[in-house]
Protein backbone atom coordinates (compact mmCIF):
# COMPACT_ATOMS: atom_id res chain seq x y z
CA UNK A 1 0.00 0.00 0.00
CA UNK A 2 1.15 3.52 -0.77
CA UNK A 3 1.01 6.33 1.81
CA UNK A 4 -2.12 7.76 0.16
CA UNK A 5 -3.96 4.49 0.61
CA UNK A 6 -3.00 4.47 4.29
CA UNK A 7 -4.18 8.05 4.73
CA UNK A 8 -7.50 7.15 3.12
CA UNK A 9 -7.87 4.02 5.25
CA UNK A 10 -7.06 5.86 8.48
CA UNK A 11 -9.37 8.71 7.56
CA UNK A 12 -12.21 6.25 6.93
CA UNK A 13 -11.53 4.36 10.17
CA UNK A 14 -11.70 7.60 12.12
CA UNK A 15 -14.77 8.85 10.21
CA UNK A 16 -13.15 12.13 9.23
CA UNK A 17 -13.68 14.28 6.18
CA UNK A 18 -10.87 15.48 3.95
CA UNK A 19 -11.42 18.96 5.39
CA UNK A 20 -11.14 17.76 9.00
CA UNK A 21 -7.81 16.07 8.30
CA UNK A 22 -6.54 19.04 6.29
CA UNK A 23 -7.47 21.50 9.05
CA UNK A 24 -5.84 19.31 11.70
CA UNK A 25 -2.50 19.13 9.90
CA UNK A 26 -2.48 22.60 8.34
CA UNK A 27 -2.73 21.83 4.63
CA UNK A 28 -5.44 22.21 2.02
CA UNK A 29 -8.25 19.73 1.49
CA UNK A 30 -7.03 19.38 -2.09
CA UNK A 31 -3.55 18.37 -0.89
CA UNK A 32 -4.95 15.57 1.29
CA UNK A 33 -7.08 14.41 -1.65
CA UNK A 34 -4.04 14.46 -3.96
CA UNK A 35 -2.07 12.39 -1.43
CA UNK A 36 -4.89 9.85 -1.13
CA UNK A 37 -5.20 9.54 -4.90
CA UNK A 38 -1.44 9.15 -5.37
CA UNK A 39 -1.13 12.38 -7.36
CA UNK A 40 1.19 13.84 -4.75
CA UNK A 41 3.65 11.13 -3.80
CA UNK A 42 6.35 12.79 -1.75
CA UNK A 43 4.91 14.63 1.24
CA UNK A 44 7.38 16.35 3.52
CA UNK A 45 8.51 14.46 6.59
CA UNK A 46 6.89 17.18 8.69
CA UNK A 47 3.50 16.51 7.04
CA UNK A 48 3.92 12.75 7.45
CA UNK A 49 4.73 13.29 11.13
CA UNK A 50 1.67 15.53 11.58
CA UNK A 51 -0.60 13.03 9.83
CA UNK A 52 0.71 10.15 11.95
CA UNK A 53 0.21 12.16 15.13
CA UNK A 54 -3.25 13.25 14.06
CA UNK A 55 -4.37 9.68 13.40
CA UNK A 56 -2.62 8.33 16.48
CA UNK A 57 -0.34 5.97 14.58
CA UNK A 58 3.38 5.65 14.13
CA UNK A 59 5.10 7.08 11.07
CA UNK A 60 5.94 3.46 10.20
CA UNK A 61 2.24 2.55 10.16
CA UNK A 62 1.41 5.56 8.01
CA UNK A 63 4.01 4.70 5.38
CA UNK A 64 3.26 0.97 5.47
CA UNK A 65 6.32 -0.31 7.32
CA UNK A 66 4.19 -1.46 10.29
CA UNK A 67 0.67 -2.79 10.72
CA UNK A 68 -2.11 -0.24 10.67
CA UNK A 69 -4.02 -0.18 13.98
CA UNK A 70 -7.73 -0.87 14.22
CA UNK A 71 -10.41 1.74 14.85
CA UNK A 72 -10.54 1.09 18.60
CA UNK A 73 -6.77 1.41 19.02
CA UNK A 74 -6.82 4.65 17.03
CA UNK A 75 -9.61 6.06 19.19
CA UNK A 76 -7.77 5.18 22.40
CA UNK A 77 -4.57 6.78 21.12
CA UNK A 78 -6.41 9.99 20.13
CA UNK A 79 -7.99 10.20 23.59
CA UNK A 80 -4.65 9.52 25.25
CA UNK A 81 -2.89 12.15 23.12
CA UNK A 82 -5.51 14.78 23.90
CA UNK A 83 -5.24 14.25 27.65
CA UNK A 84 -1.84 15.93 27.62
CA UNK A 85 -3.43 19.24 26.67
CA UNK A 86 -5.66 19.24 29.77
CA UNK A 87 -4.88 20.69 33.17
CA UNK A 88 -3.94 18.30 35.98
CA UNK A 89 -7.33 18.99 37.57
CA UNK A 90 -9.19 18.11 34.39
CA UNK A 91 -7.16 14.92 34.01
CA UNK A 92 -8.11 14.00 37.59
CA UNK A 93 -11.79 14.49 36.76
CA UNK A 94 -11.45 12.25 33.70
CA UNK A 95 -9.55 9.65 35.71
CA UNK A 96 -12.32 9.62 38.35
CA UNK A 97 -14.97 9.39 35.63
CA UNK A 98 -13.23 6.40 34.06
CA UNK A 99 -12.94 4.70 37.46
CA UNK A 100 -16.65 5.25 38.10
CA UNK A 101 -17.57 3.91 34.66
CA UNK A 102 -15.39 0.84 35.16
CA UNK A 103 -16.96 0.20 38.57
CA UNK A 104 -20.44 0.53 37.11
CA UNK A 105 -19.60 -1.84 34.25
CA UNK A 106 -18.19 -4.37 36.70
CA UNK A 107 -21.22 -4.09 38.96
CA UNK A 108 -23.82 -4.85 36.28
Amino acid sequence: MQIGEHIFSLRQKSSQSLQQVADAVGVSKAHIWELEKGRSKNPSFELVRKLARHFGVSVDALVGDADEPGEEDMQIERIHRDLGALSPGDRSVIEATIAAMKAKAGGD
